[in-house]
């Protein structure tokens, strides 16, 4: 019997098969990058990389500065 739709079956099917491939694929790629980077922090040069940037962070950020009402609060208890 003709089927005038055979050409756009076979086409889905291979979308189906590549989209599985595809998720399969992108699964161990996520794993594979997971247990990269936990191996890489729990190594030595990890936790002094970690160390290295929350010294900077903790050197470089600003001092919060206190609201304009505290201000004005502590000017009027001098008077």
């Amino acid at each position: 019997m003709f089927d005038p739709l055979k050409k756009e079956k076979a086409n889905l099917n291979q979308a189906r098969i590549n989209a599985e491939v595809a998720r399969k694929y992108s699964k161990r790629q996520f794993e594979n990058a997971k247990s990269k980077s936990k191996s890489f922090i729990s190594s030595p040069t990890g936790i002094a990389g970690m160390f290295v940037a929350g010294s900077i962070k903790g050197a470089t950020s600003d001092i919060p500065k206190p609201s304009s009402s505290l201000l004005l609060s502590l000017f009027l208890k001098l008077f």
